[in-house]
């Protein structure tokens, strides 16, 4: 990871002292070299030495490169095909169909009288469909990356349709996590996910904060809290505010950055054709996105004064958060493995 700050061993870290003066380092503060130790008498002919893990377990450090395991890949898993990509939508798609039809039309009080059970067979449904969504959601991340298909147009246009349902932002996505891609783990530029620097965790704030999460990080309640602000909120206050992003929008280099910061009323969103995160040229196509989400909440708001808030929590804003729940915990290749372990396996290369 890259950082502009100084990394000497000396520098003071708060990572170091918890309330009750028994050092524990961090695991979000425990760098490679800390993890393993050297015995550079053993193995001479080993540039390396011998390496031994935090379990006492000796490991070699591979020498293949990344054009070797590149090269290892079959040919035909990095053909793309727009024809088959499009297959995998459809199949997704009848996959929700399907389960839709069956659970409404036979899991009813009519077939199923015992209020427990078909509450059960209900939640069991929103779980499946989750899985679905996030299988269309990991397609039109490939769309993103440009892997669905060789034309950038049909990717575009499938990425679009079926991440607006979801109500991402495709575009406005796509050329952030392009970015995020290219500076990931850069402390002033990764537009996903920068940890706090030593000086945030030397204030005052950052170290009650810190404190207080080594005093409960262990307790179920700590625990459970967590889980649910980071499954329910997280995403959404990612594309809102960009709030685990880089905050170093000043740099911007069109000038758009000035006076800006992550944060709700900051300025920073993934919606906003003004936002930092995106040139002057990119406007229209974060437009574009908005019109999508538009589009795609404008057709919630009519089923849900057709069919009532109580059948579409079921059917979309429960399955829904299920999405979301996949991707913030397992982010996009477990999430894909996942959903393949219970679904057909397909050949289809997932680059995230």
């Amino acid at each position: 990871m890259t950082s502009t700050t100084d990394s000497d061993a000396s520098y003071p870290s708060t990572a170091d002292v918890s309330p009750v003066e028994s050092p524990r380092r961090s695991p979000s503060t425990t760098s490679i070299s800390s993890m393993s130790s050297v015995d550079a008498s053993t193995d001479k002919a080993n540039n390396y030495g011998k390496l031994v893990d935090t379990y006492g377990n000796e490991f070699q450090v591979p020498d293949f490169t990344i054009k070797d395991i590149r090269d290892a890949i079959p040919k035909h898993c990095l053909e793309r095909s727009g024809l088959r990509g499009l297959m995998y939508v459809f199949r997704d798609m009848l996959y929700l169909s399907v389960t839709f039809y069956v659970f409404h039309n036979f899991v009813t009080p009519e077939t199923i009288p015992f209020t427990p059970v078909r509450a059960a067979l209900w939640g069991l449904y929103t779980f499946l469909q989750g899985l679905f969504g996030t299988g269309l959601w990991v397609l039109a991340h490939e769309c993103g990356h440009g892997a669905f298909s060789p034309s950038k147009k049909f990717n575009d246009a499938v990425g679009w349709i079926v991440h607006s349902s979801l109500l991402v932002p495709y575009f406005s996505w796509q050329m952030s996590h392009s970015k995020h891609h290219k500076a990931t783990g850069n402390m002033e530029r990764d537009m996903v996910f920068v940890p706090r620097t030593r000086e945030q965790h030397a204030t005052r704030i950052g170290r009650l904060a810190h404190e207080l999460a080594e005093l409960t990080e262990d307790t179920p309640a700590y625990t459970l809290l967590m889980l649910v602000l980071q499954q329910l909120v997280g995403w959404p206050n990612y594309l809102l505010t960009n709030v685990t992003g880089h905050n170093h929008h000043e740099k911007q280099r069109e000038g758009r950055g000035k006076g800006k910061h992550n944060g709700f009323g900051g300025g920073v969103s993934h919606f906003s054709p003004s936002s930092p995160l995106y040139d002057n040229k990119d406007a229209k196509l974060v437009l574009l996105s908005d019109l999508g989400l538009a589009l795609a909440i404008t057709a919630l708001v009519y089923l849900v004064r057709t069919f009532g808030w109580a059948n579409m929590a079921v059917w979309y804003f429960v399955p829904y958060l299920w999405v979301n729940h996949w991707l913030g915990t397992s982010q996009l290749p477990l999430a894909a493995n996942f959903r393949h372990f219970f679904l057909p396996t397909s050949r289809f290369l997932f680059s995230t």
